[in-house]
């Protein structure tokens, strides 16, 4: 995704856009990991309800609309905190630091194949449910909310599905970048990058 939308130099010192890069990946992250959150959240309190036999721990709304709801909030949620958790981190960083971080994760080609299948998965969910509230079938949520459901979901399922597809294990590219072989290999980072990788 990322790659498509910004260009992506020989040095880190020369990536463009970096604050940027960084912040809409950080984001991105936050949103499907809060939704992977939020999806377990019903499952973990009624294991805890019936363990405690606390029914009243528990909501009597559907098993459908509890997972949707809670896929909603945890994204927001996470998106929240990996936003304020990226800029405690980042704060104060000098630009060749925002830009090597940034240079990297366009290098990454699997990093960027599972924003692909993360953000197809987000629209095509979010288009889905949002089109089944407006019609009086998205669950008794409204469209707005049950646009960012599908989001959430679909990023969940995306990432899924990459993690499925996925054919170049992490020995792989590692034996590639060894041989001098495949994208990574042919692009050497600066001797700037290489002390700030030291540094971290």
């Amino acid at each position: 995704m990322l790659p498509r939308l910004f260009p992506h130099p020989v040095y880190a010192e020369d990536q463009p856009s970096a604050y940027t890069i960084l912040t809409i990946h950080c984001l991105h992250r936050g949103f499907t990991t809060g939704a992977i959150f939020g999806l377990v959240a019903p499952f973990a309190r009624t294991a805890v309800a019936t363990i405690l036999r606390r029914p009243s721990l528990t909501t009597p709304l559907p098993w459908t609309v509890r997972l949707l709801s809670s896929a909603a909030i945890g994204s927001i949620a996470g998106t929240g905190f990996i936003g304020v958790g990226m800029v405690a981190r980042m704060w104060g960083r000098e630009k060749i630091e925002w830009q090597d971080r940034s240079w990297r994760i366009l290098a990454n080609k699997s990093q960027n194949r599972e924003d692909d299948w993360s953000a197809s998965g987000m629209i095509i969910g979010a288009l889905t449910l949002g089109l089944a509230a407006s019609r009086g079938a998205g669950f008794g949520l409204g469209v707005g909310r049950a646009s960012l459901a599908g989001a959430a979901v679909g990023s969940v399922l995306g990432t899924v599905g990459h993690v499925l597809t996925s054919s170049n294990s992490v020995e792989e590219v590692e034996a590639k970048v060894i041989a001098g072989e495949g994208p990574l290999a042919a692009k050497e980072p600066s001797k700037e990058s290489v002390r700030l990788s030291r540094s971290n």
